[in-house]
């Protein structure tokens, strides 16, 4: 009988997190941290001093488009921290919205060059060391905006679809190498990049505009920890479960 897929067949307990500077990438790397594991974060930002819990982190300064200097960081992390055994990826950008007849083709392409393009950069680069590893577990951060029509985000819309079904296929063909994917879909989140994309910074601002656009059962926004929670389940606690999409948005798709 073949063994299970998962993240217990990588060697040691090695994560890499791209995005980790803010937001829901944040929440994934003070979690990981918490439970003890090295983290590796790849992001095109400075590391947040300030912020405490971060501190124990290794920090590569990267742009998930640059598949050069994607290996030369993943090449760094197995050298000094070992070979991942979870991949998070969550960096991504949210542009404010606006109408498709009013969108450039250079605006689209930017967003589905970070956010579609990054992931499979990104993912390809660390299933690559995992099946060498003998195994893993991947966990693709995409969007509510992949599943549903939010008028103003064809460009976001379209690229976290995108996400979706790229963790589905990649579940499908890096299995035998004993290599979960899965991915997670966050509705309106309590993060500055979701906030920029609702053209606010008040939290209860975007709630009401969230919650008159499609009603949200829960009567809240998600919170960058109960997203972190969905990404933890999936890449360390799942079991059997591939080429998943848990949407975590409060009821709203619903």
């Amino acid at each position: 009988m073949a063994e299970p897929v998962g993240a217990e067949h990588a060697p040691g307990r090695t994560a890499v997190v791209t995005g980790g500077a803010s937001g829901i990438g944040r929440a994934v790397v003070a979690r990981l941290l918490a439970e003890g594991w090295q983290v590796a974060v790849l992001d095109v930002a400075e590391a947040p001093t300030e912020v405490a819990e971060l501190a124990d982190a290794q920090w590569h300064r990267v742009d998930v488009r640059d598949e050069d200097a994607v290996e030369r960081a993943l090449d760094s992390v197995e050298r000094t921290v070992g070979v991942p055994a979870l991949l998070v990826h969550s960096a991504a950008i949210a542009p404010a919205a606006a109408p498709c007849l009013e969108l450039s083709a250079r605006e689209f392409r930017e967003v589905l060059d970070v956010d579609l393009l990054g992931a499979f950069v990104v993912a390809r680069a660390v299933a690559a060391r995992m099946r060498r590893a003998g195994g893993g577990s991947v966990v693709l951060v995409s969007s509510a905006a992949g599943l549903r029509a939010r008028p103003g985000l064809a460009a976001y819309g379209a690229a976290k679809a995108g996400v979706i079904q790229l963790a589905r296929v990649l579940a499908v063909e890096l299995a035998e190498h004993r290599i979960k994917v899965n991915c997670v879909s966050p509705g309106v989140t309590l993060t500055p990049l979701m906030l920029a994309s609702w053209g606010t910074a008040d939290p209860a601002e975007a709630f009401r505009l969230a919650d008159a656009q499609a009603p949200i059962p829960l009567g809240r926004l998600v919170t960058a920890e109960e997203v972190a929670d969905a990404i933890m389940y999936l890449g360390t606690g799942s079991g059997a479960v591939t080429g998943h999409n848990l949407v975590v948005d409060g009821g709203r798709s619903v």
